[in-house]
């Protein structure tokens, strides 16, 4: 009984994966409404799926980006945008030391050009990255910090807690490139 139970959440976890792949797959072509509703579907089921979460907030901007490049409206006025962060929001009250929806919202802070607050959501992840044991992802997520940070750098009044931050990184990967 408990072996058939433990089969039926691998398959679940499977379709799971496979609908997440689809989704990306379909967003990243530009079938974003089609790529939301696989993401909606599973959400429903699971609410609490940070990665649907995580995946639908990504996909909400760039579905706005693109809509409003040939447009020329502003982000600030899109609901789809302004959703995305609800998601990568409602993704911290899941799990608070998710670091790449703290990064996610600093990038959706920074395209905004609300750059101190990027860099807050940017220094929150630091701080949860230096608390967190090494794990498979960590340094890949320290890696998307850097790549990040190194962007507010040009901004003269953020630039020193940018470079801080950037330094912090790069000693944690073992590099000193600049």
């Amino acid at each position: 009984m408990n072996k058939k139970h433990d089969t039926a959440e691998q398959g679940a976890a499977d379709d799971r994966t496979e609908r997440l792949k689809e989704a990306w797959g379909l967003g990243i072509q530009g079938y974003y409404d089609a790529a939301l509703e696989i993401l909606e579907d599973l959400l429903k089921k699971t609410p609490a799926d940070v990665g649907s979460l995580r995946l639908k907030g990504n996909l909400l901007e760039l579905k706005e980006m693109d809509r409003l490049e040939y447009s020329g409206k502003k982000l600030t006025t899109s609901a789809d945008y302004l959703a995305a962060r609800l998601c990568y929001e409602r993704i911290l009250e899941i799990d608070p030391g998710n670091v790449k929806a703290r990064i996610d919202l600093g990038d959706h802070y920074r395209v905004f050009e609300a750059n101190d607050k990027a860099l807050g959501y940017y220094r929150e992840a630091a701080k949860v990255l230096q608390q967190m044991p090494t794990g498979e992802t960590w340094k890949e997520e320290i890696q998307e910090l850097l790549d990040r940070v190194a962007l507010l750098k040009k901004h003269d009044r953020l630039a020193p807690e940018a470079s801080s931050l950037e330094a912090w990184c790069r000693q944690a990967l073992g590099t000193t490139d600049s």
